[in-house]
């Protein structure tokens, strides 16, 4: 059996992220869709298994705004503690190691209320994704985000 597959191997802490931010709101996030085409913090490679991968990190006191996901969002924390994590109108504390099971369009977000800075991997079941903020997302100055 012959097939094509090739390796795809990313460094996380050598991405280049696009740190984003809402004018009147705490969000100040530093953002990474390594395998979108369009996302301006691309790593240029692609996938081809019809998902799609966002990676993040929160200061201190920083968060990701209140959005929602056109589909569902695996979010692991891969570095923190004492993060606020929101789906709805259910919130739980989570740390290190921890997975959040995101349902398409449902309103969450993520606040890191720590000291050291916080990592996320999401993983969407969709290539396409499209995300909706309750405010522009600056330096995009978009509230709709297609990656």
């Amino acid at each position: 059996m012959q097939t094509n597959a090739a390796l795809k191997k990313i460094d996380l802490g050598e991405l280049e992220l696009v740190r984003t931010s809402q004018v009147d709101t705490a969000m100040d996030a530093s953002v990474s869709f390594p395998f979108s085409r369009t996302f301006p913090a691309t790593t240029g490679l692609e996938l081809e298994g019809g998902h799609n991968v966002v990676y993040f990190e929160l200061a201190p006191g920083a968060e990701l705004g209140t959005h929602t996901d056109s589909p569902e969002e695996l979010v692991v924390c891969l570095d923190g503690d004492d993060i606020e994590a929101w789906v709805g109108d259910e919130r739980a504390r989570i740390e290190t190691n921890d997975l959040v099971v995101v349902p398409p369009m449902a309103p969450h977000g993520f606040r890191n209320a720590g000291t050291e800075t916080a990592r996320f991997l999401g993983c969407f079941s969709d290539a396409t994704v499209v995300s909706e903020f309750e405010a522009p997302v600056e330096p995009l100055g978009e509230t709709v985000l297609r990656t």
